[in-house]
């Protein structure tokens, strides 16, 4: 539903009611809660506007009270009486509103919020700084669950400033979330999650392995330092990821070992146990030829004998994504040693 139409069932839940005071003889403001403006995250984004400011406070929904006097200002801190009205704003709670900044602000320039509605006035203490790059309104990515999956599967997405506004449409939703090769947006979930720190969608038809890319306002982006990965292969969806290690010899006899090592502090030793190790050969063409396998022991240590090997050749050692637990509560990450010559 749009914002505009939201407004409007307000305001003719808001006729009802008025109508109903009436008839009781009761007065309407006895119902309003003064609002009260606590704090506001971001403090600073673009002067081009753009930027979803996360508003907290108290009484900050008057619902279902009529109130057509709503509005989220942007006051100038030096001219108090020089005010910009939020380009856009939405009611989330009594605690919650997400406003979008207007382009009219001037960077460097510091504006106070200011939140009125039929109960009363409250202005931050902090200010908005206008700035001309994204300033702290950029949107970061923390991390995503799962790390893999196929088109249709749906991807929760946490960090934060992940809210934007969405050009055309009337109201404040989820951040533009792209996969490999980013030529279309993702679909939101349903039911809808998004928030300033998390982002529910879908993985899109013809998604390919890769980071995830979140974008807000125009300048506002941000790509996942981890990649998605559609499978196959290698695909454990589910449980939290932890990182390990391969080392790597091999000598001319053939003959070749390593160590499979948790790379996390504290060390997450069921990552290196009875780990299924590839050794590989890469072919003249490209890509890397499985010669011989291993299980690592208890302490990720592994042997393995390549047979007959011939001239100069390159090898690596490969430790597979796997998961632990069914359901899978831990998956153990995918790791590659560094290419070796004999």
């Amino acid at each position: 539903m749009s914002l505009g139409k939201r407004h409007i069932g307000r305001r003719v839940a808001g006729v009802g009611l008025a109508v109903a005071l009436m008839v009781l003889g009761l007065e309407g403001t006895a119902f309003a809660a003064a609002p009260v403006v606590s704090s506001f995250t971001p403090t600073s984004g673009p002067e081009a506007g753009g930027c979803v400011v996360v508003i907290t406070g108290t009484g900050l929904d008057d619902f279902p009270r009529l109130d057509p006097q709503t509005e989220v200002l942007f006051v100038d801190s030096l001219v108090p009486a020089t005010t910009f009205p939020a380009a856009d704003f939405t009611i989330i709670s009594d605690t919650e509103v997400w406003a979008v900044a207007p382009a009219a602000l001037v960077s460097g320039s510091a504006y106070f919020v200011r939140f009125n509605n039929d109960g009363g006035t409250s202005t931050s203490t902090g200010t908005f700084l206008a700035t001309a790059g994204s300033g702290a309104c950029a949107p970061t990515v923390a991390s995503f669950t799962p790390t893999c999956g196929l088109a249709g599967s749906t991807v929760t997405i946490t960090g934060t400033n992940l809210l934007t506004d969405i050009a055309g449409v009337d109201t404040i939703d989820g951040g533009a979330v792209r996969f490999n090769p980013y030529l279309a947006d993702a679909s939101g979930t349903v039911p809808d999650i998004d928030s300033a720190t998390t982002l529910g969608v879908v993985v899109p038809s013809g998604a390919a392995d890769g980071p995830i890319r979140v974008t807000t306002f125009a300048t506002g982006i941000a790509n996942s330092t981890a990649s998605f990965l559609v499978p196959p292969p290698d695909c454990v969806a589910g449980g939290t990821v932890h990182a390990r290690g391969i080392s790597f010899k091999i000598k001319k006899s053939g003959k070749a070992n390593g160590v499979v090592s948790s790379t996390e502090d504290p060390a997450f030793t069921d990552c290196v146990a009875s780990v299924p190790v590839k050794i590989q050969k890469k072919k003249k063409g490209g890509g890397f030829k499985t010669v011989g396998t291993a299980t690592t022991n208890d302490s990720g240590a592994y042997s393995a004998k390549v047979k007959n090997p011939k001239g100069k050749q390159k090898f690596r050692a490969l430790a597979p994504k796997v998961g632990l637990g069914d359901p899978v509560t831990d998956t153990c990450s995918k790791t590659k040693s560094g290419i070796r010559k004999i």
